[in-house]
């Protein structure tokens, strides 16, 4: 494995992407007729409901905020008088271009490929990739509300039948083979990093590859901070204003450490001037998985 030191460039390079980006996406996702901007209207109006029951949750107590109430995800541009914000505002045009930037990946990195799009949200990530030349997507949501969403806003509004958003875990989901896996701002909300980096693992093809990004610290060497899923520091129950919710924050060696540790091969890493992890790896051929430990000792 190996973690990366960033040419000097790398800041100018990735807002010179940005901007490309965000161009590209903005004249992509205009809505074109009154049948899609109703659907688009039907689909913001969620922004700010409630909703733990659907969800399954015996009470709003000790759940985030993202998994109770209405949140839109990426800031989205309907239109030239229809953009609606997104509680990560622009970042899934970032993440594209700090992961080519930093791992110098080629345009066609997600051309005609088969892609894993884990923790979509409302759909950003999603359509970013289509935009960028993807094929199937198969999307994971485990929000239903966002999945959804998502499953609409691609079918429905933009009419990609090659999209497909379930309420699934990534823990939970076992269908397929990926050529590509994208995986950004998971990893640090999971219980188990390793664990669901090989569910991630197994689920690609011979030669496939996964981009991880994530919260993180900074330190040259390979650990972790535990920062407790808990509510309380996180904000009033009461308001629903409790975030994403953190285990482990990786430092870039971490991450990577994580990353060989689940089988990937061709481990690279690097820690962002915005204090973001970003990790690349490729499954070459199925390794074994050490069962000392692991918290579910018959995962392949």
């Amino acid at each position: 494995m190996q973690v990366l030191e960033l040419p000097d460039d790398y800041l100018s390079r990735v807002e010179a992407s940005c901007r490309d980006l965000t161009r590209r996406y903005n004249a992509t996702y205009q809505l074109q007729t009154d049948a899609q901007r109703s659907l688009a209207d039907k689909l913001t109006s969620q922004i700010g409901t409630e909703d733990w029951q659907g969800e399954g949750y015996s009470s709003a107590d000790s759940q985030r905020d993202l998994s109770i109430k209405f949140h839109w995800g990426h800031t989205h541009r309907f239109g030239k008088e229809f953009e609606v914000p997104g509680r990560m505002g622009s970042r899934h045009l970032k993440l594209i271009a700090e992961f080519t930037q930093g791992f110098d990946l080629p345009d066609t990195q997600f051309q005609n490929k088969n892609i894993l799009d884990v923790g979509c949200w409302t759909g950003g990530t999603t359509l970013t990739l289509k935009m960028l030349g993807a094929g199937r997507i198969q999307a994971l949501e485990e929000v239903r509300k966002y999945a959804a969403t998502t499953q609409s806003l691609c079918r429905d509004v933009y009419g990609f039948q090659d999209v497909e958003c379930t309420p699934n875990s990534l823990f939970d989901f076992d269908q397929g083979k990926f050529d590509c896996v994208y995986f950004p701002g998971v990893i640090y909300h999971l219980s188990d990093p390793v664990l669901g980096l090989r569910r991630l693992f197994n689920r690609l093809r011979d030669g496939g590859d996964i981009l991880v990004e994530s919260a993180g610290i900074d330190d040259p060497k390979a650990i972790c901070r535990f920062d407790r899923n808990t509510a309380g520091e996180k904000g009033d129950a009461a308001d629903l204003n409790r975030g994403g919710w953190n285990w482990f924050m990786p430092s870039a060696a971490c991450l990577a450490a994580w990353m060989e540790t689940a089988g990937f091969e061709e481990v690279r890493s690097f820690r962002a001037p915005s204090g973001r992890i970003y990790g690349y790896g490729v499954r070459k051929g199925f390794k074994e998985i050490t069962r000392a430990g692991l918290s579910v000792p018959d995962v392949e």
